[in-house]
């Protein structure tokens, strides 16, 4: 089967020190790498992700004038990758790559949203594994940190088919769910650090948030965000690393029996 359209499949890490990034990842997920050919990118290889049996994402070079900071770009599944960069820029975004095949693979563009933020279209040419739920090491959820939350959601809802699914967090606001195929993708909601450049933040899922978190730091990264409780959700924590890329972890709340 293939991954429906609307899901934040794939994320990349992009740094100008990859090898650094995959030692410090290996250690603190667990995470295991694997590399195919490349021609297009320096050293001819792309290295990908492996969190047990599952390729999850992958490390590449960032691109000549790049920011010095890492980041992580999120892959958002699309049917037709031309076509949603027409909506992005009918819709007040931008084209950062235009859509180019990579291979037999399939498709990849990197986009902006009005707001700056970055993230990538993967339009897949081939049918591939199945979606993965609940498995530790793996990508658990996606989320927008802007100023503009509700300009953002209809943003997404029209290039991407989310619907919104907005839930009352009291202090913190109305965060927004996106939605697509019946099933929550990723979340909006407004930064909790005014000022900052509008982006997507991607979370881990782990066994322990503290035990994470802790060797987190033992490994060099700062707790932007020590662990804490989110209600009927789980415990979280944010965390940046040497290199100046941030990512979530996230320890599920137990089901309800």
């Amino acid at each position: 089967m293939t991954f429906p359209s609307g899901r934040f499949c794939w994320f990349e890490y992009v740094s100008k020190d990859a090898a650094k990034a995959q030692g410090l990842y290996g250690e603190l997920f667990h995470w295991k790498t694997q590399s195919m050919p490349a021609p297009g990118l320096p050293g001819g290889q792309y290295t990908m992700i492996a969190a047990g049996e599952h390729t999850i994402g992958g490390y590449v070079p960032a691109p000549p004038g790049a920011p010095a900071h890492a980041t992580w770009l999120a892959h958002l599944q699309v049917e037709s990758a031309a076509k949603t960069v027409a909506a992005i820029e009918a819709a007040g975004g931008s084209v950062k790559m235009a859509p180019q095949a990579m291979g037999d693979l399939g498709t990849y563009a990197v986009v902006a949203d009005p707001k700056g933020g970055v993230f990538a279209l993967w339009q897949p040419r081939k049918p591939e594994a199945a979606e993965y739920r609940g498995v530790a090491g793996t990508w658990c959820w996606n989320e927008l940190y802007t100023d503009a939350p509700e300009a953002s959601v209809a943003f997404y809802a029209t290039i991407g088919g989310f619907t919104d699914a907005p839930m009352d967090m009291g202090p913190m606001g109305t965060y927004h769910v996106l939605e697509s195929a019946g099933k929550p993708r990723a979340g909006v909601m407004t930064s909790p650090m005014p000022g900052i450049p509008q982006h997507w933040l991607p979370y881990v899922q782990v066994a322990s948030t503290d035990d994470t978190a802790a060797r987190a730091k033992r490994l060099g990264f700062e707790l932007v965000v020590p662990p804490d409780d989110i209600p009927n959700v789980g415990r979280f924590s944010v965390l940046r690393d040497p290199q100046g890329a941030a990512i979530g972890i996230l320890q599920p709340a137990p089901a309800s029996p």
